[in-house]
């Protein structure tokens, strides 16, 4: 397979091993947060979640954080493929003026939110019983709240620092809180920054959606979610990056459609090179390989960096994303030859192992 890598964890290399490589073995689908990377994966959404997984026996825990998040909003609604699709149209439509406050970026996010859903998406996804959708957001503690001021600036210094003492002090500035679907959320195992679990409705859906992908000083912080702990409500990411889970329940593996072959655990974790991920023993990633990065645009993944890279070059922009997009049917293409495959586990890897 030249595009697309797959590698799994021991346990998950040792059960494709002795059972083969069918949907039903993964309990949980991670989508991680990163902006507009989630294109290159969009052809191969499609076959996932329009083919492959429609013929599971069991629902599926779909858990992501921001921008993951909205990709499986998407795709959990009755018809996936016209949800990506709108998903898809109104994203790259998207329009800044010259560095634009975060009420301008919010706006347009709730407009790419009601081109995505239509009238009655919502209460799609709320009844989904295939797929249980899981939004990740942070609720802010001891000073983040997501206003901009001088003592939440601080407060997030004081976070950035923790964090680089270790992952667990994060803890006393960010507590995950996970908005679900279906009866019963996926748990997890305790990493310091707890499963408070909510159910989503039509009252909170949208909030608990937009928190998840409200980057400090990008989009605003959300407030007080129907339904959940009093505070603010900060993208998803800062805990829950690239789908590093510490998931307990329910026992299975996970698979992880990634737009990169690394996976950092939170996004602060970034700027910790020697921070490994922690929990991929049971996880299966499917990533681009460096050929398939040569055949897209200036050799990249799209990124948030390309508003500012574009500024006042929105049709230049517009078309590279397309390129992007439709590049990713080469990934698609890959997974068609693993999972038609009558000897599967030949193209799978073994993760690397944590140093």
């Amino acid at each position: 397979m030249k595009y697309l890598k797959i590698q799994a964890g021991p346990a998950a290399l040792a059960q494709i091993q002795s059972a083969g490589f069918t949907p039903d073995m993964f309990s949980h689908l991670g989508a991680a947060a990163g902006g507009p990377k989630w294109q290159v994966l969009a052809r191969l959404d499609r076959i996932l979640f329009g083919e492959w997984l429609a013929a599971r026996s069991t629902p599926l825990q779909a858990v992501g954080a921001s921008i993951g998040a909205w990709r499986l909003a998407a795709v959990a609604m009755n018809d996936p493929l016209a949800g990506l699709e709108r998903f898809e149209a109104a994203y790259l439509e998207q329009r800044y003026t010259v560095k634009p406050p975060a009420s301008e970026v919010t706006h347009e996010a709730r407009k790419i939110m009601t081109a995505m859903f239509g009238s009655d998406g919502v209460e799609q996804i709320i009844s989904n019983p295939k797929l249980h959708l899981h939004i990740l957001t942070a609720r802010g503690l001891n000073g983040v709240d997501g206003s901009g001021s001088r003592s939440d600036r601080k407060a997030l210094v004081r976070a950035v620092f923790a964090n680089a003492r270790g992952r667990r002090h994060m803890a006393n500035f960010f507590q995950r809180v996970v908005f679900h679907t279906g009866a019963h959320p996926a748990r997890f195992i305790d990493d310091g920054f707890g499963d408070t679990a909510v159910p989503l409705n039509t009252a909170n859906f949208s909030d608990a959606l937009l928190a998840s992908g409200a980057i400090p000083g990008v989009l605003e912080a959300v407030k007080d979610i129907p339904g959940a702990p009093a505070g603010t409500y900060l993208d998803g990411g800062l805990i829950d990056y690239h789908m590093d889970l510490a998931l307990a329940e329910p026992q299975g593996l996970m698979l992880l459609p990634h737009f990169a072959s690394k996976v950092t655990t939170g996004w602060l974790d970034k700027f910790l090179p020697w921070r490994k991920p922690l929990f991929m023993e049971r996880t299966v990633l499917l990533a681009p390989t460096d050929e398939f990065l040569k055949l897209l645009p200036n050799q990249r993944v799209p990124d948030r960096k390309d508003f500012i890279r574009y500024e006042g070059r929105d049709a230049e922009r517009v078309r590279d994303w397309k390129v992007a997009i439709e590049a990713g049917q080469y990934l698609a293409e890959d997974f068609a030859r693993l999972i038609h495959s009558r000897e599967p586990v030949q193209f799978v890897e073994p993760l690397p192992g944590r140093r």
